[in-house]
């Protein structure tokens, strides 16, 4: 394992450190949001901050984070891989060290549960592993089988650096970006192993863990999502800017279909903000159209991937020759079948593109 860090240039140093950067560093997900909450404080963020006061421990009361290192990697009893942690913490808590295990989550689980995990014929190694963290915590495998392995993971290591330390605390923090706090329960019924009752947005504990004085926290930091303001200025011209707002006027108050427009941009996929302005109807769970930041900024109309692809082609090349540019030379992007782009800086007046709205909805309804 790394035995030495150096410094931060701000948080693209943190995607630097990931198995896939490519994949994992956009907003919303968990490594970005993680890295522009931690790296943007200037000791704790905000709303840990506000959950060590909440939870009326002496040890909370005065913590300043001496180092942290992020996707701090872990070697577990029983050999393997070692535990890769989202961030550790090294903080002073009031003149003694306090170890800080960060798991961040947006919207993916702890993992598997540890029988999925297991399998029917685990090998010994895995045998082995999974004995020594369970030997490590002080828990039996008959009661663990339903809970979700990566917890233990991450418990295990803050134990473990506690003692690498000589530090009598450790804590194991979940910090949630999810509107929707997903997969709180699981965390509940984890802790509720050690004799805890587990609650948001607070620490809890400590129990006794092999000498260790461990605490379990659970942090809500939502996502805020982004106004509709913010997706009409990506636009290149104020043209487009213009139009874009001009669809959306032109959706909620002049269409024939305006009372039965719903908010897309209010939902969440998966715990994760929608990237876009987008609609739905009331009568659909589809969208039919979308303003969007993907594809350098562009409005997409949904007619469905399953039943109308052809008619996206045509309807593509329509308003291709209607403004007189071709939309897949500008994007290099592979395009979803059933959508059709637009680029607003194309369109002259709103006139040009409402009857292919208006299409679009219909098609949805089907």
């Amino acid at each position: 394992m790394e035995k030495y860090f150096v410094p931060t240039k701000g948080i693209d140093s943190w995607k630097e450190l990931l198995s896939d950067p490519d994949k994992q560093w956009k907003p919303s997900y968990t490594p970005y949001e993680l890295a522009k909450s931690w790296e943007g404080a200037n000791n704790l963020p905000s709303s840990v901050q506000r959950a060590f006061e909440q939870s009326d421990i002496p040890l909370l009361e005065n913590v300043k984070v001496l180092y942290g290192f992020p996707e701090y990697k872990v070697s577990l009893p029983g050999g393997g891989a070692p535990s890769q942690n989202d961030l550790y913490l090294l903080t002073n808590a009031g003149g003694v060290f306090l170890p800080i295990m960060v798991e961040g989550k947006v919207s993916e689980p702890f993992g598997e549960e540890v029988k999925t995990w297991k399998g029917e014929n685990p090998s010994i190694g895995e045998k082995n592993r999974f004995h020594s963290i369970l030997e490590l915590l002080g828990l039996d495998e008959d009661e663990v089988l339903n809970k979700r392995y990566q917890l233990f993971h991450r418990t295990a290591s803050a134990v473990i650096e506690a003692r690498k330390i000589h530090a009598q605390h450790a804590l194991m923090l979940v910090h949630s970006f999810s509107q929707q706090e997903k997969w709180f329960e699981d965390y509940k019924e984890f802790v509720n192993l050690f004799g805890v009752k587990a609650k948001k947005d607070t620490v809890v504990g400590p129990v006794d863990v092999n000498g260790i004085q461990l605490y379990f926290g659970w942090v809500t930091e939502p996502i805020p999502m982004k106004s509709k303001e913010y997706y009409y200025s990506l636009f290149k011209t104020e043209k487009a800017r213009s139009l874009a707002k001009e669809i959306d006027h032109y959706v909620y108050e002049k269409s024939t279909y305006r009372y039965e427009v719903e908010d897309y941009h209010e939902r969440t996929n998966n715990g994760v903000r929608t990237d876009c302005i987008g609609y739905v109807s009331r009568r659909s769970r589809y969208k039919f159209a979308t303003i969007t930041s993907a594809r350098k900024a562009c409005f997409v109309l949904h007619l469905g991937k399953r039943l109308e692809t052809e008619k996206a082609k045509n309807m593509q090349k329509e308003i291709d020759e209607l403004l007189g540019h071709v939309y897949e030379e500008s994007d290099k992007g592979r395009l979803t079948p059933g959508e059709v782009y637009i680029r607003l800086e194309w369109v002259d007046t709103l006139g040009q593109i409402t009857r292919f709205i208006d299409e679009a909805y219909n098609l949805r309804l089907q």
